[in-house]
């Protein structure tokens, strides 16, 4: 997939976790932006999200790092 897809899901995600921000800490929102990801992104979405090479700067804001990493681990989780 084209990088301008990775870029937009980046904005998105930052942008779902500002909006949510005011939920409560850092990782109470980054597991609401994960359970939302979850629910309202299609599988192309969320694997192109959640399978970037570990380490790669996408331009994630902290909690939306944090949010996908949350967003994979309930990914694993399915599949197991």
């Amino acid at each position: 997939m084209s990088e301008s897809k990775i870029e937009r899901l980046v904005s998105m995600v930052n942008q779902i976790a500002l909006n949510m921000s005011a939920n409560g800490d850092d990782q109470m929102v980054a597991d609401q932006v994960a359970q939302h990801l979850e629910k309202f992104w299609s599988p192309p979405m969320k694997n192109l999200i959640t399978e970037q090479p570990v380490g790669t700067d996408l331009g994630l804001t902290p909690i939306g790092q944090l949010a996908v990493q949350n967003l994979s681990v309930i990914q694993q989780s399915k599949r197991a």
